[in-house]
């Protein structure tokens, strides 16, 4: 059982910040190393029986669905030009992904395999089970309408708009994403710098539904992105393989156990991780 420690008299605040720094990014556990050998590992084969459907998505164009608990979303992307993509709760839509939260929690932008999106109620709603890209974006936002990308332009914002009205929702339900295959740095002053990793595609980013989902995205450039004419996106939903009791995204980091053991609350059929 993993205790989290009281802050002493004895620790500097300096000292009381590095360790829970190293408690909730796992740099006092194996975390690291377990993530570096999920990430060398290709993206695992779906078996044909366990497909529940496949799609393409257009380039500037989006797609919208639902995924209940349990569920896998295969993201497959031939260049990275960014994938914006936002969560909902399916039955109390108050209820939505908090990139804010979901860095600070972890401790870190480096957003890949192994970290969970978290809701902005403190629960884990989606797990990163595979990423072979390795970054991805929850600072810069979606595309915005704008004459910039031509007459033909359909931003990241219209399109949440148009997925939101869909699934009962409205303008002030379209907060913040997290955009994959998005290669954003972040620089030592705060700036955000598209690195470009001169990598070869496809490449593939795997979620699973740690509750039921109304999910959203959208495939029409990054903000930075330099290239404005994304390729199109193929998307796979599935049932996805259920989480060993050593799950990475479960059992990695202290945090990500907390944010578990909120949302296995709603479901009542997990016992505490810590």
């Amino acid at each position: 059982m993993t205790m989290r420690r009281n802050s002493t008299k004895s620790e500097t605040p300096q000292e009381h910040y590095e360790r829970l720094k190293a408690e909730g990014s796992g740099q006092s556990s194996n975390f690291a190393q377990r993530q570096a050998s999920a990430r060398n590992n290709g993206a695992p084969k779906i078996d044909a029986s366990t497909v529940i459907f496949n799609d393409i998505v257009p380039s500037k164009g989006y797609w919208h669905g639902r995924l209940k608990r349990g569920d896998g979303l295969r993201l497959v992307a031939a260049t990275p030009t960014g994938v914006a993509v936002s969560f909902w709760r399916r039955d109390e839509t108050s209820e939505r992904f908090n990139p804010g939260d979901t860095i600070k929690v972890q401790w870190t932008s480096e957003i890949t395999t192994g970290r969970v999106l978290l809701s902005d109620m403190g629960r884990a709603m989606v797990s990163i089970t595979h990423d072979d890209f390795g970054r991805s974006d929850c600072l810069a936002g979606v595309s915005l309408p704008g004459p910039a990308d031509g007459p033909d332009w359909q931003s990241g914002r219209e399109h949440f708009l148009r997925a939101a009205l869909k699934n009962g929702l409205t303008k002030r339900d379209v907060g913040p994403c997290i955009s994959f295959f998005a290669p954003i740095a972040v620089a030592a002053d705060g700036t955000l710098h598209w690195k470009d990793q001169g990598t070869d595609g496809p490449f593939t980013v795997d979620l699973r539904a740690e509750m039921d989902l109304i999910v959203a995205l959208t495939n029409s450039a990054h903000p930075m992105s330099p290239d404005r004419d994304p390729q199109p996106l193929a998307v796979t939903q599935f049932y996805a393989p259920p989480a060993a009791e050593d799950d990475l995204a479960r059992t990695g980091t202290v945090e990500a156990r907390r944010a578990f053991e909120n949302t296995d609350a709603l479901f009542g059929d997990r016992k505490r991780l810590s």
